[in-house]
């Protein structure tokens, strides 16, 4: 998973950073897609250092870019074309023990203390999220029946979500590979109608919901549930919609617990 670069205490503004470009400024991970004038970090860390232009940020452009010349900030059309920077969250891919130590003793034969293994938190190319102790990958190209499948047999289910921090994880995970913004192309989660309710298929409690203005809609006929993760549809961003389960959705989201 990554991020559009950002600080809680600075943005380091440094033309080194990004490749031979003829652009003037490159893209930050803040924007207001959410609420508008509210802006926020796209991985959702406190939002506590601000660095804009006078005049800005612009009132009906929503993605923050910073300026090569000074650092300065501005607003800008989401859907506008510039140079990036990225920041990759540290990676707590192993545990690993204090050093071990033997307790006194008197004995002529040697003592020998054999350390614990660090332990991987997930499989390979599966990432990890702390807060339900659980791993997450991204794959493609399934209907939602098909999809949960296919999660079942990786040893875990379509993703639940139980906070709004696990939301933005998720749809930040399943930007992966995405080559253009297109509203349409959405990401299966593990959501599903059961009669008049809707629950997890892996039978944790519904304790979370991030419904779309005017959804669930179309009781019978879309009974899955699909997450927005392009940052372009601002208003289902990070939401959820239902929709008929048989769709071929671009992405699909499989959770299951940690391996440590």
């Amino acid at each position: 998973m990554f991020n559009i670069s950002k600080s809680a205490k600075r943005i380091d503004n440094t033309k080194t950073a990004l490749v031979s470009t003829n652009s003037t400024d490159f893209w930050i991970g803040a924007n207001d897609l959410i609420t508008a004038g509210k802006w926020a970090w796209t991985d959702g860390s406190n939002y506590l250092y601000t660095n804009w232009a006078p005049g800005q940020p612009q009132v009906g452009k929503d993605c923050a870019s910073s300026r090569l010349s000074d650092g300065r900030w501005m607003a800008n059309d989401c859907l506008l074309s510039k140079a990036y920077t990225y920041s990759l969250p540290p990676q707590p891919a192993f545990t690993c023990p204090p050093p071990p130590t033997c307790a006194p003793i008197i004995t002529h034969a040697p003592v020998v203390c054999t350390p614990r293994q660090c332990t991987p938190h997930c499989d390979s190319e599966w990432t990890y999220f702390s807060q339900t102790d659980s791993c997450f990958k991204v794959f493609f190209g399934q209907k939602w029946d098909d999809a949960e499948a296919f999660c079942v047999e990786q040893g875990g289910h379509l993703a639940s979500v139980h906070s709004e921090q696990e939301n933005t994880f998720v749809a930040n995970l399943a930007r992966t590979n995405q080559k253009q913004s297109n509203p349409n192309e959405l990401t299966w989660i593990g959501l599903k109608a059961s009669g008049n309710e809707w629950k997890w298929t892996d039978n944790t409690k519904t304790d979370y919901i991030n419904w779309a203005p005017k959804q669930p809609d179309n009781p019978g006929k879309e009974n899955c549930v699909e997450l927005a993760q392009d940052t372009s549809d601002h208003g289902w961003y990070e939401n959820w919609n239902n929709e008929n389960c048989n769709t071929v959705m671009r992405a699909f989201v499989c959770k299951k617990k940690s391996i440590s």
